[in-house]
């Protein structure tokens, strides 16, 4: 008996948004300022070099690597040192340039959502990537969805992305319920997917790649 259902946040509730050009050209400004300017293209290439680090480490774990340390070492990659204020300055717009131009609800969410919630608890199990999960959950509330959730799980909180079963682990403690009576949806199989699987969920997939063949998965 299914007594809870968990969902994904990006592509699967919220549209996905490529915020790359904004934080390179507000970096570029704020490296300006510190009288360090490199070439734009190097930037670009520098930023999605670091890309990778969601891939699993040497343990065969997922841990999430947080934006301060990621503008480190794109800072690194790219020569440049400055002080700790400026660089700040750079996390925090890193991590707040999608308030700019928030995403927006997938068609018949908010339906869905609230006639789910008058029937099961619901989570949200969700990565942050470059958008922390105070940021995330502002968003939520201004899309009007974030009151249907009990609870909100995101990498940046947990220490770790999916599909490592900690993210899964959370959401059921925090619903007290089982992984048997669990429904997760997602539309990536190696994250969503893996991920609920390991956790011993039950699982939804909304393949969204066969609307979009040329599809590639973001992370904000």
């Amino acid at each position: 008996m299914i007594k809870a259902i968990t969902f994904d946040l990006w592509n699967t509730l919220i549209c996905v948004k490529d915020y790359t050009s904004l934080r390179i050209e507000h970096l570029v400004e704020l490296l300006d300022k510190q009288n360090a300017s490199p070439d734009e293209k190097v930037i670009r290439q520098v930023y999605f070099s670091i890309q990778g680090l969601w891939r699993p480490d040497s343990a065969g774990q997922y841990r999430f690597i947080s934006v301060k340390e990621r503008v480190e070492m794109i800072l690194k990659k790219l020569g440049i040192e400055i002080k700790q204020g400026p660089k700040l300055a750079i996390v925090r717009d890193f991590e707040e340039v999608i308030l700019k131009d928030p995403p927006s609800l997938l068609n018949g969410v908010k339906f869905t959502l609230e006639s789910l919630y008058q029937k099961y608890p619901l989570g949200l199990v969700s990565d942050s990537g470059f958008a922390p999960g105070r940021i995330l959950r502002k968003i939520l509330q201004s899309l009007g969805v974030l009151k249907f959730f009990d609870c909100t799980v995101f990498s940046d909180e947990v220490g770790y992305n999916k599909p490592n079963s900690l993210m899964f682990n959370q959401a059921l403690k925090l619903l007290k319920v089982q992984p048997k009576e669990t429904i997760h949806v997602g539309d990536l199989l190696e994250t969503d997917i893996a991920g609920a699987k390991l956790a011993g969920m039950l699982s939804i997939w909304i393949d969204q790649r066969k609307k979009r063949s040329n599809h590639k998965s973001f992370y904000p």
